[in-house]
């Protein structure tokens, strides 16, 4: 298990907390359940205002003193929603937050699970360099905003081509079919009958 990262995203009092940690999947339960890391699901906040009180408790432990003004991005979040889509408010709410937190230099980072899940977390400018650095095959670290936010589907049909689409996440495919045979990969309900591999990127 390979912890080095930890100097980078937290206090040092904050990382006697997971030293009972005997792997990286342990870590990432502790993480979680200490509220050093946040997981949010990319369709939106299971209850409002999490990643706010989230990011607003982190930026206080690592700037005491600083309070973060959630209630202006929710606002702002109310106003836009109307025409945003499913997945569309993840994005909005992190942008407008390391807007803000970027004065501060602060910095929301991202830990990238190969899932379509966010998991986000604070740190200091100087140490976000770092961080990205400490990155490993398990725990690979960018700066939150760095990703695009899509999904690339890749399926290799039974006559041995490899067909490809990119699409936003949460995106349906309808329809599609092999580039060579023509054969249906996806009906129109985003179904394949053949091997699927997502890369979230």
């Amino acid at each position: 298990m390979n912890a080095n990262f930890l100097r980078y995203l937290l206090l040092p009092e904050e990382e006697k907390q997971l030293t009972a940690a005997q792997d990286d999947e342990q870590l990432l339960a502790a993480l979680l359940k200490h509220r050093y890391l946040l997981m949010i699901d990319w369709k939106g906040e299971e209850e409002p205002g999490t990643t706010g009180d989230f990011l607003k408790a982190r930026a206080a432990a690592l700037k005491p003193g600083f309070d973060l003004d959630t209630a202006s991005v929710y606002e702002a979040l109310q106003e836009e929603a109307a025409g945003f889509e499913p997945g569309d408010s993840v994005p909005f709410l992190l942008k407008s937050f390391r807007q803000l937190l970027k004065k501060e230099a602060l910095v929301i980072v991202e830990l990238d699970r190969g899932d379509d899940n966010y998991y986000i977390s604070l740190t200091t400018d100087k140490k976000a360099k770092d961080l990205k650095k400490q990155s490993t095959g398990f725990w690979t670290w960018r700066p939150a905003g760095q990703g695009t936010g899509e999904v690339l589907y890749t399926v290799y049909c039974t006559c041995g081509a490899m067909n490809v689409w990119q699409v936003k996440r949460g995106e349906v495919i309808t329809e599609g079919a092999c580039d060579d045979c023509n054969r249906e990969i996806f009906d129109k309900d985003g179904k394949s009958s053949l091997p699927v591999l997502r890369d979230y990127i």
